[in-house]
């Protein structure tokens, strides 16, 4: 469990603003933890919340025209999602991956501390536009790369600069934010497993040759 002041240093981080103006956030949200497919809102639901991730994922599902589960977007550590600047209906299942620790404000409140803290909007801002690039690059995976490519960059993505994912990641929902079936994202990295690429065990899965993946992403 994160005290206070983890909880103000990881918002100071991602808004890039003092302790004060994080502060400020903490206290007018609610810390929530959710449990693997635990669902936090459902289609067609009216969204009056924004939440904001510490730790864990967070996947937007919908069902396809042909029936199967389809990734929307997902959103780790330091992203946003939810009904934002106004309440919306919810335009798809919101589920949490692994463990999922967020922030919870009702989407008025977060709109009204963003207009009485300017630093703050600021900082939105470069969060949203981070987010924007991760849903074009994703769709410049879908269209450019294979099955097995769109994989391994999300498992690049996942991992960040210190090549680290902890706990693991579920590998059906590895795959699902590859677009791509668990069947296939498990031969992928069972693959990278056998070749030393990746070491993974129950607590973490840890990039050995970043180099090697990287040329993997094609």
């Amino acid at each position: 469990m994160m005290t206070a002041s983890d909880r103000i240093a990881a918002l100071a981080s991602f808004f890039s603003c003092s302790q004060e103006e994080a502060a400020k956030v903490d206290a007018a949200t609610r810390m929530a933890q959710y449990s693997h497919k635990e669902i936090l809102a459902h289609q067609g639901d009216l969204g009056a919340k924004l939440w904001i991730v510490l730790e864990g994922r967070a996947q937007l599902q919908i069902i396809g025209m042909d029936g199967q589960i389809k990734l929307l977007a997902s959103h780790g550590p330091g992203e946003l999602f939810g009904a934002f600047p106004h309440e919306r209906i919810v335009i798809s299942d919101i589920v949490a991956q692994n463990r999922l620790s967020v922030l919870e404000i009702p989407t008025a409140n977060m709109t009204a501390l963003l207009q009485a803290e300017a630093r703050l909007g600021s900082g939105l801002s470069r969060i949203l536009g981070r987010q924007y690039n991760a849903v074009l690059d994703r769709m410049a995976a879908r269209i450019t790369l294979t099955a097995n490519g769109r994989v391994y960059a999300e498992l690049l993505r996942e991992a960040g600069d210190d090549g680290r994912i902890s706990p693991p990641p579920v590998i059906a929902a590895l795959a699902l934010s590859a677009q791509t079936t668990r069947e296939t994202g498990s031969r992928a990295i069972n693959a990278l497993e056998r070749r030393g690429i990746i070491r993974r065990d129950d607590q973490r899965l840890e990039i050995i040759s970043h180099g090697l993946l990287e040329e993997l992403v094609v």
